[in-house]
């Protein structure tokens, strides 16, 4: 299925367009040149995936968290690297710290609807450092959330993270190809285990997106269950690829994060 993707044109001259306008860095309130709501300054300390900042530097496993010093360049730990997943490829810019994890908050629960067009632009950019516009997936489909989630919170986070996103790489999003048939309540807190067993079942996929190749995209990536059980329910419904986009992934023995 090719529901097509790449830069057109209206989203360049929009970008065009607001980079002329004032903007304010979403960390510190400066004013700033850089296209986006980040100065300078704040991106050169954002908690990258690699961290070599001294020689105790480490790198995080994308797949599981696990974290290894950093002089070893790699993306997955040898045991992820050896697990078959459905899902092919994970794009994450940075791992769930300071400040990172307050700009996610922001927007989660605070409504701070520039937080989720930064991380939605940042997310972009590691997407555009690390695969080929050809890779790119057909399409967006931000982890849902259920009906009366969305009416108590107003919005979606990784509903705004995949629309800024989509919009600076040109890849359509399609919120509504998805759905949950019941609220899992909170996962934070919960084991690895009980993660998995609160989400089993909860979502639904359209016919739409048989053949497509799709990205789940969320905000913070933690144990994996939501992404993967949501995956699965993509693979059983005859998407061609499953990758996945999140904006950061907790280390191991981390903070808590989202899915």
């Amino acid at each position: 299925m090719k529901i097509g993707h790449g830069r057109s044109g209206l989203p360049i001259l929009f970008r065009q367009f607001l980079a002329h306008l004032p903007q304010f860095c979403c960390f510190c309130h400066q004013k700033t040149d850089t296209g986006r709501d980040l100065c300078r300054y704040c991106q050169a300390h954002l908690p990258e995936i690699s961290e070599n900042l001294s020689q105790f530097g480490s790198t995080l496993c994308l797949q599981c968290g696990w974290q290894w010093p950093s002089t070893e360049k790699k993306r997955e730990c040898v045991y992820c690297a050896k697990y078959q997943s459905v899902i092919k490829q994970i794009i994450c810019p940075f791992r769930y710290d300071f400040p990172i994890d307050c700009v996610v908050g922001r927007l989660k629960y605070h409504h701070h609807l520039p937080s989720g067009r930064l991380l939605g632009s940042l997310l972009a950019a590691e997407a555009l450092k690390a695969m080929q516009a050809v890779d790119f997936p057909d399409v967006f489909l931000p982890v849902p959330l259920n009906n009366q989630r969305y009416r108590q919170r107003g919005f979606n986070q990784a509903l705004e993270i995949a629309r800024s996103c989509g919009s600076e790489l040109g890849i359509p999003v399609l919120a509504k190809s998805a759905g949950r048939h019941f609220d899992t309540g909170s996962l934070v807190g919960l084991s690895r285990a009980e993660r998995a067993m609160r989400i089993r079942g909860a979502f639904w996929v359209g016919e739409n997106l048989r053949g497509a190749r799709v990205a789940i995209v969320d905000d913070v990536l933690t144990s994996g269950a939501t992404s993967g059980e949501l995956a699965t329910e993509l693979y059983d419904s005859g998407v061609s690829e499953i990758q996945l986009w999140v904006v950061a992934r907790t280390p191991a023995t981390g903070k808590e994060g989202g899915s």
